[in-house]
Order: structure tokens, then sequence, then C-alpha cells
């Protein structure tokens, strides 16, 4: 079982969101495996990271990184229901809590910016600023709390950035996790206008199930790879240091 998940963990992800996504287009009648194969998306990243040979030893931020798909598991289940908006948020929230922490971890905020850092911050700013003005009326009283989760999402995506300050994620960072977490800002942009405006007042984007899903699905694969990639490195790192 192990050694199946480690070799086509990423394959068997690829498929069940293609399934997920096709039963999205062929509508109602296929309501049932669309919760299915959308509620079995998290738990397989969560195995095919926890069976790698390197998670054993990998730093102590693992556990985040876990307790992280965890919360985005519970997101994706509560988010199955309009009913559970805000839980579904939370849980979501917990899930970009954790990664700031795991991030920070890697190349905290504490070492110097990068030019490319701090422009990033400036587009980020200015991008929150304008979904403001653009919801807050339809948002209602959930403006605040949908703020803070920008703020959340956005200040995960700037780690993002700041991690590639570590040598051994350099290239992770600029491959995986920056794409991973702008990939999450899309969906969660999509399905905020979506939710608050376009339903309401149109226009009226047939499938859009379809771009959410579909940028969410990248954004959680492209993030747990640079995941396994940075602890395979850490790994084989720490061997070197020992044999020398």
């Amino acid at each position: 079982m192990k050694t199946f998940i480690q070799k086509w963990g990423v394959t068997l992800y690829i498929l069940l969101l293609s399934a997920h996504l096709y039963a999205q287009v062929l509508g109602e009648p296929y309501r049932t495996v669309q919760i299915v194969t959308k509620l079995l998306l998290l738990p397989l990243l969560i195995l095919f990271l926890a069976m790698q040979d390197e998670f054993a030893n990998a730093p102590k931020g693992k556990w985040l990184l876990l307790s992280g798909l965890v919360g985005s598991f519970l997101g994706d289940a509560f988010l199955l229901s309009n009913d559970y908006f805000i839980p579904g948020m939370v849980a979501f929230m917990t899930t970009h809590i954790f990664n700031i922490i795991f991030f920070n971890g890697v190349h905290g905020v504490e070492k110097p910016k990068t030019k490319k850092g701090i422009s990033f911050s400036i587009l980020l700013l200015a991008f929150c600023v304008f979904i403001f003005f653009q919801l807050k009326d339809a948002m209602g009283s959930l403006i605040y709390p949908i703020l803070v989760y920008m703020l959340l999402i956005c200040s995960a995506a700037l780690m993002a950035i700041q991690a590639g300050g570590n040598t051994k994620a350099n290239i992770i960072s600029k491959l995986f996790w920056l794409p991973g977490m702008l990939f999450f800002i899309t969906s969660d942009t999509v399905l905020a206008f979506n939710k608050f405006s376009w339903e309401k007042t149109g226009p009226h984007i047939a499938n859009i199930g379809l771009v959410t899903m579909l940028t969410y699905g990248i954004a959680q694969l492209l993030l747990v790879k640079g995941f396994q990639l940075f602890f395979k490195q850490t790994s084989i790192a720490n061997q070197e240091v020992k044999t020398s």
C-alpha cells in the first residue's frame, strides 16, 4: 500500500480531480459522484505526503502541514452546503495559518526581504483593496471575516516567497509553493465573486465550479508536491552532513 501510494499517489489524485470535474459537467444527476470525489482529494494527498520515506525524519513542521491539510478537508466538507460557509472559511483559515508557520520555519520573516517579495507585497495589498471595494456591499456583515481570510491567504503567499530564501527551498518555492498559493488565491477569488456578485446580478457563468475546483485542485497538488520535495531535499542534506 505504501509503495503504491508513493508511486501512484499523484496520478490517482489527478484522475480523481478529473472525475470530479467531469461529474460537474454531467450535472446534478451525478451530484453524489461530485461529493465523493471531492471528499477523497485531500485524504489522498495526506496519505501521499505521510507515506513518503522522508516524512519520518522530516522537520517538526510536518505536523503543521498535515493539520493544515485536514483543515482543507474539513473546509471541503463544510462548503458542500451553503449553510456552512463560515465554518468552511474558518477551516481553510487554519490551513493558511499552519502553512504560514511552516514557511516561516523554512526562512522566516526576520530574514532580509527581497525586492521581489516587497513588490509582491504591494501587489497583494492592492489586490485586497480591489476585492474590498468590489464586494463590500454584496458581502454585508461577512466582509470583515472575509478580509481576515484574505489577509491570511495573501500572507501565506508572501511567506511562500520568503521561504525561497532558504537554499534548499529556492527552486521549490518558485515552481511549487508560490504557484500553488496563486492558484489558491485565484480559486477563492472566483468563488467569492460568484457567490456574492455573479449569482445575484450576473453575469451567470455556466459551470463556474469547474474553474474554482480546477484551480483549487492544482493549488493543493502543487503545495503538497512542494512539501514532499522539500522533505526530500532536507533528508539528502542531513545525510550529507552525517557522512562528511
